[in-house]
């Protein structure tokens, strides 16, 4: 099977992501190998010259943050009860509910300040044991600081939905700890000081990926750690729980995906795409956002969290409830017997490490499991897990990826959690096909025009507008080709 074995631990055919260095093992020409048969591949050393990894001055593992983004809002995803950030209700018995994370708004300051505590925290149990804040004076105020919140909605709202909730909160800083928080923010909607620190990663090795489609940075500071009793005590800390990691759910995207790490580690499990329906994926089932809530005991106040049940019924991409590292019985569970069982296929495994880029093809399913630097024993590298991805449109394999797109479609359908409506049509070949062709036409067009990048890191994409390459004049023609389609299919993450 490809020189795949059963893996111990995801008990199901594995191949390991190959691992090439730039520039001395992997060139524009292998690399459109790689790109050609829609194969993963881990890039070391492709982003040495980005600033935001290797300045002393300008990396993002110190104060970069601080300095640039102290005073901003953030929106940043969170849970506070579980190391998944979206998952499914199989656990606590209730299948057909797809919890997301909440929303909250907070300054960048307070984001950053929650994961330096618990790196603060970490360090402390690991010198003391139990950590007393007699002791640590500091550490007590840090904890007491109050900020104000808001939560925001992940989900559609109307008339009927708690609207109370999404006014401001005041808290104590205490309070946000045990939440797991995770960041996706617009690389382009950063200061331009900070976007100078970065550059698109895909010019290097490939020029028909002039312009990138879309960014985004991502950051995290692991996953939901234990409340303190009481809650609102000055002489108790939170406690980190069990699990050290926190995880997506497998899902997929529709373009093209380099993924650099700037701190941390990820270990990431990819599934090609066109195999038979293991995961049992769909994106319709009955949708719940967390929300913080304030609570009170006696004289004292603080946040809590409950669950707002939205009437959307159709979340922005398909999900899968399985996790490679769960016993296989809780995967044949939810996956209908597919997993780990039905795996006739190497599923393909790797690690990311600091300075490492994956190349994640358009359509292959990705489950990914973060560690911070603190969690891994590593102080000299911020308190954050942070990564950078750019995504591209897709310029090989059309008819392939039309293909899989349908197939994606077809499944989240057929594995619905929920009774869909009666006038909900089926998903049609012809008009998908239409659609999908139109869509790429336009999106290539506009790839191929190279953006520009804010200068001063020397990585900003090459001006390509003088070159007619072979691969120029190919997206082109696809272009003309299917200027005629009118319809629009638009596929989400």
């Amino acid at each position: 099977m490809d020189g795949a074995a059963i893996d111990p631990k995801l008990q199901v055919p594995v191949k390991e992501i190959q691992r090439l260095k730039y520039p001395d093992e992997i060139s524009p020409e292998l690399f459109e190998e790689f790109a050609a048969k829609s194969e993963p591949v881990i890039i070391e050393g492709l982003i040495a010259d980005w600033p935001a990894f290797a300045d002393a001055e300008r990396n993002w593992q110190k104060s970069r943050w601080d300095d640039l983004l102290r005073d901003e809002v953030l929106d940043v995803g969170f849970d506070p009860a579980d190391s998944r950030m979206m998952h499914f209700g199989d656990d606590s018995g209730e299948p057909e509910v797809l919890f997301n994370p909440g929303r909250l708004r907070l300054p960048a300051w307070a984001f950053r300040e929650v994961a330096l505590l618990r790196q603060e925290i970490l360090r402390l149990r690991e010198e003391e044991g139990r950590v007393d804040l007699a002791k640590h004076e500091n550490l007590r105020r840090r904890l007491a600081c109050e900020v104000s919140v808001q939560n925001v909605p992940f989900l559609a709202v109307d008339a009927d939905s708690p609207l109370h909730f999404f006014a401001p909160l005041e808290c104590k800083i205490r309070d946000l700890v045990p939440l797991s928080f995770y960041l996706s923010h617009d690389t382009y909607a950063l200061p331009t000081e900070m976007q100078k620190d970065l550059g698109p990663q895909a010019p290097k090795l490939i020029a028909g990926w002039a312009s990138p489609n879309s960014s985004r940075i991502w950051a995290t500071n692991g996953p939901p750690w234990r409340v303190p009793y009481p809650p609102w005590s000055e002489k108790t800390v939170p406690e980190p729980g069990q699990d050290t990691m926190i995880y997506s759910c497998f899902h997929c995207d529709r373009m093209e995906n380099f993924h650099s790490l700037l701190a941390g580690e990820k270990q990431v499990v990819l599934v090609p795409p066109g195999q038979h329906g293991v995961l049992n994926s769909t994106r319709y089932a009955t949708q719940r956002q967390w929300l913080l809530a304030p609570v009170s005991a006696t004289s004292q106040r603080y946040l809590g969290s409950t669950l707002f049940t939205s009437k959307q019924t159709e979340c922005t991409s398909d999900q899968s409830a399985v996790h490679p590292f769960r016993p296989a019985e809780a995967n044949r569970k939810v996956s209908r017997g597919q997993w780990p069982d039905r795996v006739d296929f190497p599923v393909r495994r790797g690690t990311l490490r600091k300075g490492d880029t994956l190349y994640i093809p358009a359509y292959h399913w990705h489950w990914v499991a973060t560690s911070t630097p603190p969690s891994l024993g590593i102080q000299d590298e911020g308190p954050l897990a942070l990564s950078v991805n750019f995504w591209w449109w897709p310029i090989h394999n059309d008819k392939a990826m039309e293909d899989w797109s349908f197939q994606n479609e077809c499944e989240s359908f057929r594995n619905a959690r929920i009774p869909l409506p009666k006038d909900k049509p089926l998903p049609d070949r012809a008009a998908h096909a239409v659609s999908f062709y139109q869509l790429t036409a336009r999106q290539r067009q506009e790839a191929s025009v190279p953006r520009p990048w804010p200068s001063g890191n020397g990585v900003a994409p090459k001006d390509r507008s003088h070159l007619d390459t072979e691969s120029d004049e190919s997206i082109r023609s696809a272009a003309v080709k299917n200027s005629k389609f009118v319809l629009e299919f638009e596929l989400v993450d």
